[in-house]
């Protein structure tokens, strides 16, 4: 949920509110590296590295020129620490001629169309009037251009194109007002642009993930916008279409007019270029973006592991963004709880040949966390699932939400990197679903890792899915918990899992979100074992149960005698219980008649409708495992069947010939009876309800 000032919370959910849209145009080449500047003489207090911030706001400070140091307030005091640019340290005459540089060199564009010069804002300071801009490759200037008369605070340059470009220059020669320092913001290397609402034909941003970590969807953003103008022309030698290249990035506002006259913008993330995404349409009239958010831009990608593995969640995560180049190494984020958990694999060959998509789903499956794009930073993304959402009511919904079942799941199999291929499998939300999840992941070596993973897939099934169809609220995110607040008596909360925004013809309407409300290990708080025949009454409140009934487990067979001849053979492995799971509605503080022999009866439900699992069957809220098979020592109420009993051993005699001649048996060892099978012990009922209530039985 994106913090939100009461004023919006009103105005995004009025009768009548204006929607505004705002997109940073960056069209800049991702792998851009700046070097050095030089110049004429500077201003002690400049600061190089600002003009390449993407700011371009200088703050005022007051020196020794005509009417700039006032001290009333209005003039910053140096030193100052805030946003000043470059100023030159000699200001022009009488005139306003004067005769200085700036040249920034740097590396890693392959193709330069267009760039902007962005000078101070405030008319205090003035402007060059006459100047002129260079692009330059190794010393020689390619393309050039002079401005005479200029009272503009930023120019803009295109319609040329320079191969690998390594620098550029901007040389003044007067100012529109005597006496001043020029003062420079920003430099851009190609387009980064504002533009508004008025610029699109067609906007939407949709937004979606996978909780669990089973799936990886994306979030994907679709503009157009009308090229009349022929700007994006891609048949043009000097067209921007050109320079438009994957990996560069649009940020995307959505904002509401407050009752103030200002407007409260909310990031909808940032969305980029990938390979194919940028197209014209109507022989050229229009311009159309198709962009993924930064999980989309990793997805397909091969991961190419670094020499040293990583060894912890932030290493990784470094390690996934630095596949999109030098200028992407520090646009990732992890809960802070998280960045130093081990994870590791057993070999380095275990991260050879996957893609970044599955390595990402694989860092959530393992660590309890979940991938995704953070819509303010626009970075990659690994945090725990979280409780707080927004409250969603009907006059930010344009109908009733449709409510659908959630699907369900029987069992998750675990191949564990531990050596040996070892199967686990987890109990899923209902024995009777006919889907099953197999995992492999390199990062899960053992039982407790794997059980933590079965957790976060298991709180993605059972239960309903809410679809609903509102006016769109902007500050909420993927993975929200929301509270569907119909009337005063009815409400129900689902985490968010999808949301499309999209305006039409200016309008935020009829967008669709997907609410999950799963029938996982967060939907429960009360617990009761049952391990005794009798009678249980469900809590007051309660209006649906988790049920397992578990089995009994069957009696291991006793091994078999030894012989003289062989050994006699173990006995089979006593099978565990079967096992029936689900949920089921009931009546309030409804009483079940529970019986706990051969099969566990739970009301009108039974074990004997269940199945039998071949690892045993874990119950995902408490991490307890049910119903194994072969076990030497059941613990009574499991449903355990019993080990089945060693065989004798074999008999062992040999023969020996006496001095006479004669020969006789010697006896060395007698067969052995086999062993007894261990019991199997009975099953149980384990019962959860509704978090808030208290058992009575």
């Amino acid at each position: 949920m994106i913090n939100s000032t009461a004023e919006y919370k009103a105005a995004v959910v009025a009768d009548t509110r204006r929607i505004r849209l705002l997109a940073i145009i960056d069209i800049v080449s991702p792998d851009l590296v700046y070097g050095e500047i030089t110049s004429t003489p500077l201003a002690s207090y400049s600061k190089k590295d600002q003009l390449t911030d993407k700011k371009f706001d200088i703050e005022r400070v007051a020196t020794l020129e005509t009417n700039r140091w006032l001290l009333d307030g209005s003039f910053n005091l140096l030193p100052f620490a805030g946003q000043v640019g470059i100023a030159f340290d000699s200001p022009s005459d009488v005139q306003g001629e004067t005769s200085q540089f700036v040249e920034m060199s740097f590396e890693n564009v392959p193709i330069l169309q267009a760039c902007s010069v962005h000078f101070s804002k405030d008319d205090l300071d003035g402007v060059p009037s006459d100047f002129k801009v260079e692009v330059k490759q190794g010393g020689t200037t390619y393309y050039e251009k002079e401005f005479s008369g200029n009272t503009s605070a930023s120019v803009y340059l295109d319609g040329f194109t320079v191969y690998n470009p390594d620098a550029i220059r901007v040389t003044l020669t007067k100012t529109n007002i005597p006496h001043r320092r020029v003062r420079i913001a920003e430099i851009v290397l190609g387009i980064y642009e504002e533009w508004d609402g008025s610029m699109f034909s067609d906007f939407s941003v949709k937004h979606q993930a996978d909780v669990s970590c089973v799936s990886l969807p994306y979030g994907t953003c679709s503009i157009s916008i009308d090229n009349q103008s022929r700007r994006f022309e891609p048949r043009s030698k000097n067209g921007i279409f050109q320079s438009i290249e994957e990996r560069q990035g649009i940020e995307t506002y959505l904002g509401v007019d407050l009752p103030d006259g200002t407007t409260e913008y909310k990031k909808l993330g940032l969305f980029y270029q990938y390979s194919g995404g940028w197209k014209t349409g109507d022989n050229g009239l229009t311009m159309n973006w198709d962009l993924v958010d930064i999980v989309g831009l990793l997805s397909d990608r091969e991961f190419i592991p670094p020499e040293n593995l990583p060894t912890t969640l932030g290493g990784w995560a470094q390690a996934l963004v630095e596949q999109l180049g030098e200028n992407f190494a520090n646009r990732y984020e992890v809960d802070p709880n998280y960045t130093t958990k081990p994870v590791t694999v057993r070999e380095k060959s275990d991260a050879v040949g996957i893609s970044c998509g599955d390595l990402m789903t694989y860092l959530g499956m393992a660590t309890g966390t979940w991938p995704r794009a953070d819509a303010g930073t626009g970075k990659l993304c690994f945090e725990p699932l979280w409780d707080a959402g927004n409250k969603i009511t009907l006059e930010n919904m344009g109908e009733y939400p449709t409510i659908k079942a959630n699907d369900d799941i029987a069992a998750i199999v675990f191949k564990l990197n531990d050596g040996n291929n070892t199967n686990y499998v987890v109990s899923g939300t209902s024995t009777a679903s006919s889907k099953t999840v197999s995992i492999e992941n390199p990062f899960i070596k053992d039982t407790a890792t794997a059980l933590l993973a079965a957790r976060q897939i298991l709180s993605a099934y059972g239960g309903n899915q809410y679809e609903i169809k509102g006016r769109g609220d902007p500050a909420s995110e993927i993975g929200d918990v929301d509270t569907l607040w119909l009337d005063e008596s009815s409400a129900a909360s689902a985490r968010r899992i999808e949301q499309d925004l999209s305006l039409s013809d200016g309008v935020l309407k009829g967008c669709k979100s997907v609410l999950l409300q799963a029938d996982g290990w967060t939907q429960y708080e009360g617990r009761a074992v049952i391990t005794q025949s009798g009678q249980w009454t469900a809590p007051e409140g309660a209006s649906s149960l988790r049920v397992i009934l578990v089995g009994k487990g069957g009696n291991g067979a006793d091994g078999k005698d030894g012989t003289w001849d062989e050994s006699g053979e173990d006995g089979a492995d006593g099978v565990g219980g079967k096992v029936w799971s689900d949920t089921i509605n009931i009546n309030p503080q409804q009483t079940f008649n529970v019986s706990i022999e051969e099969n566990t009866v739970f009301g009108q439900y039974t074990s004997a409708d269940g199945d039998v699992y071949e690892y045993g069957y874990t119950d995902i809220l408490s991490g307890n495992t049910y119903a194994r098979t072969g076990v030497k020592s059941p613990i009574p109420g499991t449903g355990d069947g019993g080990k089945g009993g060693a065989g004798g051993a074999k008999g062992e005699r040999h023969t020996e010939t006496g001095e006479d001649g004669s020969s006789h048996t010697v006896i060395d060892s007698y067969p052995k009876p086999g062993e007894p099978g261990v019991k199997g012990v009975l099953g149980c009922v384990v019962v959860y309800w509704d978090k808030g209530d208290a058992a009575n039985g």
